[in-house]
């Protein structure tokens, strides 16, 4: 009877679906068919009387969740439909539309996003009169979910805010409360506390879900783990698959020792490891090994495959990065013009600010392309923002830019400000950047409008007085960001680092170029290229994104120290340890070829850094 659900696995895979009681840990190598095996599994226990609607089934994306439940019901049919398949968040949402009066919620509560969660802080701090000009609300809702994710004190945190953050999260949590809202922090913290303080309670829903699996299970935080040890019954029937080597979340609160200490939580835990690859060939795996086995902090696994072809990893040097980038943008016009097809190619790096050399090239190759779960760089915020100053300093009548920009960072201008000098400019037919004066000599604006239409114009004025006098459009980018407060703004926020990196690679680009109106116009036109999206383009991602996915031909660029390993991550093993699972991601992301490369100069923080090859280069190739 069970012959059409194992004949397609291997002898691993039907180790793994076989097993029916008591605890199993399946460590599932890259590309070894991880999502199969719990597929299977289900089919297998179903078809052993287990009832569909005792089995419970957790992942970590509604897509992963979407495929699982499309494969459960081509394999067990419309009995699909009773088993509990879905994400973390959408199983506590769940239990909560059950559960809620218990904490004094009521089932049709509402769930708050991070855009909500974000604006209910900025009120909590306006209510507390304290000043927003840090921008500190991004992050303490960041505070507010890492202390949920892992189950830690907002005191823990050691970051500086300028402001104690307590009275704020209170009053956020006091507010949500009145107003029956949850968080997404809450839909796993709320459900934890219902089930320790009502034992009966927890006990039913140990006898409701006589099995559990759980995919992923190397990126499950402190909250989701504490859960899922709340809802195992007597039997201990919990499956779990996942891969440490694939491991690279901690920074959302990701423990990768969770699946290392499944033994001792469970003792007599069976453990199956599936290392047959069915996506890369033996050449790429045998080098993404020698790299992983460096790791001290892993259960060993060794992957291997049935296909032997030879060269399908490739390293190289180049003289500066933007040779790299014009090699990579050249390899692959070759592989598009072999018929190769673009959706089948991806580029790789470890931080967004390498998008934009990369881009450019392949706008020059004329290669379509699209950032996968990200924005290109000319469209990210805070480039945008750069280059609507410069707009509006070569042509003070540019209303969208200065409208982009007139409250960037705030500055007290409100939408009723400016819909008071936009009417103001078209009874006048001026620009609104003249409309200002008249506005402030009429006593139209008053107050905080009033204040930052002054700053506004001082700010401009000492932009469009300095141009003269600065050498390229490098050191006026510097410039406006000291001037308009956008600098600091940026390093108040939790991502600022990165962002001012982005702004530091502007720089660079525009670094010798004193021509204003045509250095605008030539990215007015990458940013407004109608690209082809999805299958039908190449696709650009960090390391961290490609996780998941998979294609013929992956380029990694950017193997430099203090790039990949990056620089925050030489503090701690466990830091360094997960750049190199990062790194092993990108290579076991590739079906057919993988190259990697640095470059000796890089354009990085507005000026030419001479670079190491990353150590992992060495590791790889010893």
């Amino acid at each position: 009877m069970q012959d059409d659900i194992l004949q397609v696995l291997n002898t691993e895979q039907i180790n793994a679906v076989k097993h029916e009681e008591g605890p199993l840990l399946i460590f599932a190598g890259a590309g070894s068919g991880k999502t199969r095996v719990i597929v299977h599994r289900v089919a297998y226990l179903i078809r052993r009387g287990v009832k569909p609607d005792r089995i419970l089934c957790l992942t970590f994306t509604n897509k992963a969740a979407s495929e699982m439940k499309q494969r459960l019901m081509t394999i067990v049919g419309t009995s699909s439909h009773r088993i509990w398949a879905g994400t973390f968040h959408s199983f506590g949402a769940w239990f909560l539309r059950r559960e809620a009066s218990k904490i004094g919620y009521t089932n049709d509560f509402v769930i708050y996003d991070e855009s909500d969660q974000k604006a209910l802080i900025a009120q909590c701090m306006k209510d507390l009169k304290i000043s927003r000009e840090n921008r500190a609300e991004g992050i303490i809702a960041w505070m507010i979910s890492m202390s949920k994710d892992t189950l830690r004190d907002i005191d823990s945190f050691d970051i500086k805010l300028g402001i104690d953050p307590r009275p704020v999260i209170q009053l956020y949590e006091e507010k949500k409360r009145l107003s029956n809202a949850f968080d997404f922090g809450d839909l796993l913290l709320k459900p934890i506390q219902i089930l320790h303080e009502h034992p009966g309670l927890r006990e039913r829903y140990q006898s409701m879900f006589q099995h559990i699996l759980v995919d992923e299970y190397q990126d499950t935080n402190k909250a989701q783990y504490t859960l899922l040890m709340g809802l195992v019954g007597k039997d201990k029937n919990i499956c779990v698959v996942g891969d440490d080597d694939q491991s690279i979340y901690s920074w959302r609160g990701a423990d990768v020792s969770n699946i290392l200490r499944f033994k001792e939580d469970f003792p007599d835990a069976r453990i199956v490891t599936l290392e047959q690859n069915y996506r890369s060939p033996q050449s790429i795996l045998d080098a993404a090994s020698k790299l992983i086995a460096n790791n001290q902090f892993r259960a060993p696994k060794k992957l291997w495959s049935d296909r032997r072809e030879d060269g399908a990893i490739v390293i190289t040097e180049y003289e500066d990065d933007e040779a790299e980038a014009e090699d990579i943008a050249y390899s692959i016009r070759k592989l598009l013009d072999s018929g190769v097809d673009p959706g089948n190619i991806a580029v790789f790096y470890r931080i967004n600010a390498l998008s934009r050399v990369i881009e450019e090239a392949f706008v020059q190759e004329n290669i379509p392309y699209s950032v996968y779960g990200g924005t290109r760089f000319y469209e990210r915020r805070e480039i945008k923002d750069v280059l609507a100053y410069l707009r509006l300093v070569a042509n003070p009548r540019d209303e969208s830019a200065l409208t982009r920009i007139i409250n960037r960072p705030s500055r007290g201008i409100g939408i009723k400000t400016l819909d008071i000098l936009t009417d103001l400019a078209k009874s006048k037919g001026i620009s609104v950047i003249d409309a200002m004066e008249k506005a402030l000599e009429k006593g139209l604006v008053k107050g905080a409008g009033a204040r930052g239409i002054k700053t506004f114009m001082y700010i401009m004025d000492d932009l469009m007085q300095g141009l003269s006098g600065v050498e390229d459009i490098a050191d006026l980018i510097a410039k406006i960001m000291k001037v308009s407060g956008l600098e600091d703004a940026l390093e108040a926020e939790i991502d600022g680092p990165d962002r001012l990196t982005n702004i530091k690679e502007l720089e660079a680009n525009a670094r010798g170029k004193v021509d204003l109106v045509s250095f605008l116009e030539e990215k007015a036109l990458i940013t407004s290229m109608d690209m082809d999206k999805g299958k039908d383009s190449v696709s650009v991602m960090t390391l961290h994104m490609s996780k998941g996915l998979e294609f013929d031909h992956v380029f990694i660029m950017g193997l430099e120290d203090g790039l990949l390993p990056h620089s925050r991550s030489m503090e701690t093993d466990h830091a360094l340890e997960e750049e190199r699972r990062l790194l092993y991601v990108g290579m076991t992301r590739a079906r057919e070829k993988a190259y990697l490369s640095w470059a000796r100069v890089r354009a990085l923080y507005g000026k030419e850094i001479y670079q190491l090859p990353s150590g992992f280069i060495h590791e790889i190739v010893s």
